[in-house]
């Protein structure tokens, strides 16, 4: 059953401790307010807008540069509207500041804060969104009966008639796809060194 109270709980705004106290240094912390709708779409859309000039024409997987990108970009726009309050931020002469984007950018700019900042706010996002949308366990064994997927079929699939569909006769020649119970013929290997 879906737990209304639980979730109210899981909308309010949080602290997270950036760096201990130190000294005569106070606590750095922000407040997080929970990712929302608006600011996920506007985070993709960022992502998005960013990597699409350098999207290849094919229609290849991206590369893990252009992925990593992407994910950095969808981190600091979700940071930047996730963060409302700071505490132990400054001014020059030791005064609190307000935060505002300027200053929120310039705070992000440090990659280790920006790594514990999305440690911290956005991945658990993201795992918890990853869980809910798919049908089975994730295979980097976060969830209970992660299981790596078979590359092959276990039999060969069979052709259906569905009801409306139209059929058109076509010679091709069939071959069975390669299952597990059947071995595809060795291949030679290339001289190796040349």
């Amino acid at each position: 059953m879906l737990n209304l109270d639980a979730e109210k709980v899981a909308r309010e705004p949080w602290w997270f401790t950036v760096h201990p106290a130190s000294g005569d240094m106070p606590a750095v912390e922000v407040r997080f307010v929970p990712i929302g709708r608006v600011a996920l779409r506007t985070a993709r859309r960022a992502a998005a807008a960013a990597i699409g000039a350098e999207l290849p024409d094919d229609e290849a997987t991206l590369s893990p540069e252009l992925m990593e990108k992407a994910g950095d970009i969808l981190s600091e726009s979700l940071l930047m509207s996730g963060i409302d309050q700071w505490r132990g931020v400054g001014d020059a002469a030791g005064e609190p500041v307000d935060v505002t984007p300027e200053r929120l950018a310039l705070f992000l700019a440090d990659p280790i804060r920006f790594e514990k900042l999305d440690e911290a706010y956005v991945r658990p996002f993201v795992l918890k969104e990853l869980e809910k949308n798919v049908s089975s366990p994730l295979l980097n064994g976060i969830s209970a009966g992660a299981m790596p997927a078979q590359d092959t079929a276990n039999r060969s699939a069979r052709r259906t008639a569905k009801a409306g569909a139209k059929r058109t006769r076509k010679k091709v020649s069939r071959k069975a796809a390669p299952t597990g119970k059947t071995n595809p013929a060795p291949t030679a290997g290339s001289a190796s060194g040349t």
